[in-house]
């Protein structure tokens, strides 16, 4: 996999904008969707090789509806549901591989897709874009 290439749905243009800029600079491919409805036809006619899934979507949809969707259709699919809500139905945890509070360090959800595409090619991050994990010593 030399670019991977990312679909992320999201409600709100702004907040798939950045999100899109963020992979972007760091080598991804980003698509972007705002409902269920429309990243299932790109899913459908493009090869896409992860999902980062908003939880709280437009006119009372999940990201919970679209993860399950998608795994009955496409298994091999990885997922990540990004949440501002603290208190996300455990079956919405389930349906998906990683959730990640939104807001939190870019290093985060960066660091997930590499975990979650060992194959893909991401670029580099500069130190004083995103500092290290501070390591816990104890």
């Amino acid at each position: 996999m030399e670019r991977p290439r990312i679909l992320c749905i999201d409600d709100r243009a702004e907040n798939v904008r950045v999100r899109a800029m963020l992979l972007e600079q760091f080598g991804c491919e980003a698509i972007t969707a705002p409902d269920g409805a429309t990243a299932l036809q790109l899913l459908v006619s493009q090869s896409i090789d992860l999902l980062v899934i908003d939880y709280h979507l437009a006119c009372g949809e999940t990201g919970e509806e679209i993860a399950r969707e998608v795994r009955q259709r496409w298994p091999q699919v990885p997922m990540i549901m990004l949440t501002g809500d603290s208190k996300l139905p455990e079956s919405a945890i389930a349906s998906v591989d990683e959730v990640l509070i939104k807001g939190a360090n870019p290093r985060t959800l960066l660091d997930a897709i590499e975990k979650l595409l060992p194959a893909g090619k991401l670029k580099p991050r500069r130190k004083m874009l995103i500092p290290p994990p501070v390591k816990k010593t104890g």
